[in-house]
Order: C-alpha cells, then structure tokens, then sequence
C-alpha cells in the first residue's frame, strides 16, 4: 500500500498553534506509521516464482506458485519483518527454456526481487540460473533433478557452477540407484527395456538407472532414446515386446509417459512401467487408464500424511482456497520461500530498500541454513544440494498411486 491517499488535515477554522502542531504531528504519525503489517511504508521485498503456470507441466507448476503464495501470506501476517511486506511475483515458464530465460531477465530486472522460488524442470533452470546468477539473486528449486545443477557436467569432478542455485531435494544420481534397488530386489526384475526421451534430465535419470541396475547384475534387453514429445510408441513397443522385460524403465514426464503406458498395454506389454519424480502425477493415471495399474514412480520426500512436520502446511493449504493441489513439490516449494524470508530478515530490518548488497547477502545467508522445516531439516552442502535425501517409491493401485517404499539416502 502507499499511504492509502491519506493527506494531511485540513482545519475548518483557525486553530491555537498548538492545536495545529498536534493535528499535523497526527498526520505525519499516520503517514509513517501505515497499518500494522508495515506496507504502508512502501517497503516491498518480492520472492519471483518461476515455475509452469500456462503450459507444460501446469499440475505441478501451479503447486509451486499456490505453496509460495501461502508462506508468503502467513509471513505477513506474522510480520517476519517489521516495516516490510512481502509479495509473490509469478512468471510462467511453460516448461519451455526460452520462456523461462525471458521470465528470469524480467524478475532480475526488478529492484524489489530478492530472491525466486523455481523451476520446476531442469532444462528450464539451466537457462534460468546464470540470468538470476548475475543479477545476484538467489534462486531456489523445488524440484530440480539433474545432477548438472549443482555439480557441473563432469560428476566425477563436481565444480558448482552458480554459487545463487540450490535444490530442496534429492538429484538424479541419488535418485537412479533408489530406483534401480527397487527394480532389482523388491520388484525382482532380472531383464529390463529402458527408454527415455531427449531432454538431459530425463536421459539422465535413465542412464543413473541403467548403471545402477547392471551394477546389481541386472539384464537391460533394450535401450533407446526417443525424440522429446514422442506421442507414437508403437514401433517401438513391436521391438520390446518379444523380448520379454520384467520391466519397462522409462525417463520421461507424466504427459507423454501416460501415452508410453497406455501403448505399451496395448502391445500386449503388461509389466510395469517405471519413472521417476517426472511421471508421479495424477494426470499420469488418468491419462494412461487402467494400463496404469502396477505402474511404478518414484518421488521427492515421504508421503505429506506420514510428516508431522508437514501438517500445519497440509491443513494451511487446504484452507486456502486454491484450485489446484500443491503436487509432492508443494512442501518443498512453501519451504524454499521460508528459507529466503529467513534469510532476508536481518538484512532487511531497518533497511529502506533493496539493493545489490542485500540481494548477494541473502545467498550467503541462505548457504549457512540450518533450520526445520515442513517436509523436515533445512541445509545444503557446499554444491548448494539439500542435505536431507528422501525419496519415495509409489505404485498405481486401484487409480491412485499409493506409497510402497520410503528411504532415506544419506548424504
């Protein structure tokens, strides 16, 4: 708010000098003082959103925003930090690098951002990152995977390449060998056909698996890239069925693995199909139909209802009248804002405004987090990775994905 049109008073009649002075004193206490939550002083801190809101990976995207929004307002309504106001800046990326970039460039030009929530696709915050890296801005995933990220393109000899990136959860090269133990010693699957699409994320997570699985003495019968977007599988599934998989690997998202399950049943391939974090959405059942069923996925942290932590989150964001469900990235999302609000809180007091100091600050502030927080304890290591290393493998069961197996993988 700015001062809500309040001017000064304006005497009917004269008044004794000293009724004057108090009368204007009266105004200027107004002036200064603004409401209680202090946005009438005109100090906005903003915390950007970059994440898919038009198009792409909305199911997850919109989570993200709504988490944001409402760590947002309940900071307010605390008042994390006295005189200041916070308020979200939301950029659709439509899981597209190109717009991504150009969402970035708009928030780093923006004096009051001073720190963003996102992306949700890694491919996208390649892009993003360096923008928001030298404007000085602290950037923050929820859901991030590729190793890359964090530890450069040669994982043998991790260098960071943004000190302002960090990710709330677990990467790819933790996240491949969780799924290949799976495969191997749970689903006991000795032959295996892996496809992936393009995208570095997705052939990533598909080669971590790949590794991990041969390296239990695992078979891969089959191992393919497609184009990204692939919508016909049908040739594809002609050369994997004779060959008879215990299971399907695929790296990918939920939009197009839908249609990957859903060919693959009618192929007369009836293992399961198994993803990562990517595939874990609702939209995965309902687009690929019963040809789900059996179908398995991993994700990011436990399951929301088993967290104590997570609850007041939980019950906060079912009251707050958002259309969409936060998705498993929600927690980390409502999190991630958390921690820059922590981390901007000292830097701002007394501050009048926002500047590049500050702004360079937060990410050094946000590199010494050690806190708790909804989906559990908060910090990261030197590469700027989340140092609480949960995942959890789903099972589509009855339409619904249903929690099979939760660990926790240490660092």
């Amino acid at each position: 708010m700015h001062n809500r049109g309040i001017r000064p008073i304006q005497p009917r009649r004269r008044r004794p000098n000293g009724a004057r002075l108090t009368l204007a004193c009266l105004a200027v206490a107004l002036v200064t003082a603004g409401c209680d939550s202090g946005s009438d002083s005109g100090r906005v801190a903003k915390i950007g959103v970059v994440a898919p809101l038009d198009a792409g990976l909305v199911q997850f995207g919109r989570g993200i925003r709504n988490a944001v929004q409402l760590a947002v307002t309940e900071s307010n309504k605390r008042k994390a930090v006295p005189g200041w106001k916070f308020e979200v800046e939301a950029a659709d990326d439509s899981s597209n690098a190109a717009t991504g970039e150009a969402a970035a460039q708009r928030l780093a030009a923006d004096p009051a951002v001073i720190g963003v929530v996102g992306t949700y696709n890694s491919g996208v915050a390649a892009k993003v990152a360096p923008v928001l890296d030298a404007a000085g801005i602290v950037m923050i995933s929820p859901g991030n995977t590729d190793p890359a990220l964090t530890l450069g393109a040669d994982l043998t000899q991790p260098v960071r390449p943004w000190a302002n990136y960090f990710r709330m959860v677990a990467a790819d090269n933790v996240q491949g060998p969780f799924l290949a133990k799976y495969a191997f010693d749970d689903a006991r699957a000795r032959r295996v056909a892996v496809v992936s699409e393009t995208k570095p994320v997705s052939r990533g997570l598909a080669d971590s698996f790949r590794t991990a699985y041969q390296a239990r003495t695992g078979l891969v019968v089959f191992n393919q890239v497609v184009p990204d977007g692939t919508t016909d599988f049908a040739q594809l599934m002609r050369a994997i069925a004779p060959l008879r998989p215990d299971l399907v690997f695929f790296g990918g998202e939920y939009e197009v693995g839908a249609q990957f399950s859903k060919q693959a049943g009618e192929a007369g391939i009836t293992v399961p199909i198994m993803g990562g974090d990517g595939l874990k959405d609702d939209a995965y059942i309902a687009n690929a139909g019963p040809a789900s069923d059996g179908d398995l996925a991993s994700t990011v942290g436990a399951p929301l209802a088993s967290l104590a932590s997570a609850k007041p989150f939980a019950d906060a964001y079912a009251k707050g009248g958002f259309a969409e469900p936060p998705s498993d990235f929600g927690v980390y999302a409502y999190d991630a804002a958390n921690v820059i609000i922590a981390a901007s809180a000292k830097l701002l007091e007394g501050a009048e405004e926002v500047t590049p100091q500050i702004r360079s600050q937060i990410s050094v502030s946000v590199q010494a987090t050690d806190m708790a927080g909804a989906s559990g304890r908060l910090a990261f290591d030197r590469f700027g990775d989340t140092q609480t290393r949960v995942l959890t493998l789903y099972r589509v069961a009855n339409g619904a994905w249903t929690p099979a197996h939760t660990e926790t993988v240490p660092a």
